[in-house]
């Protein structure tokens, strides 16, 4: 390889380098709408960087490797949908103008098991480096017979080991 090639090669490698550092990957919101799980963002982000504009929405199960998708949508021609710390997508609901890949409705989430939500989406800040949120969550039976979402903070080991919690966070 001449000595230019290389040279091309290496600025390359570099550049791509610098770009991934410089990108961003911040949490998703995870909570229960009337026992349905419901993805946005905290506002913390939304403080930090305006309302981003969703473009797709994708739950996948972790619990099997690999991981499988659940279920996801796109918003179709070019549109993109405001999202607000105070409002909420619910799994399984669909957004005006989006379509899921699949033609069938959402299946329900199981107990015990792992899911992650990403939000494909960034503000309209081009110099923000944010390029989406995600964020995992699990659904328990609580002692009564209900079914409770708990949400994984990205801090704690249930997020690195891809496990649910035994019990609900202590409030």
């Amino acid at each position: 390889m001449s000595l230019r090639y290389e040279t091309l090669f290496v600025l390359l490698v570099a550049t791509g380098m610098d770009a991934c550092a410089m990108s961003r990957m911040a949490q998703a919101e995870v909570q229960s709408a009337y026992g349905v799980p419901c993805f946005t963002i905290s506002l913390k982000e939304e403080n930090r960087n305006g309302q981003p504009l969703l473009g797709a929405l994708s739950v996948s199960d972790l619990s099997g490797k690999p991981a499988t998708d659940t279920w996801s949508f796109f918003m179709t021609g070019g549109r993109k949908i405001p999202l607000s710390s105070t409002s909420c997508l619910r799994y399984g609901e669909l957004p005006e103008g989006a379509k899921t890949a699949a033609s069938m409705p959402a299946p329900e989430l199981q107990t015990g098991r792992v899911y992650s939500i990403f939000l494909n989406g960034r503000p309209n800040d081009p110099s923000d480096p944010t390029y989406g949120y995600r964020g995992k969550f699990c659904i328990v039976v609580l002692p009564s017979g209900d079914r409770e979402i708990i949400a994984i903070d990205s801090d704690t080991q249930a997020w690195k080991d891809e496990v649910c919690p035994s019990s609900p966070p202590s409030r």
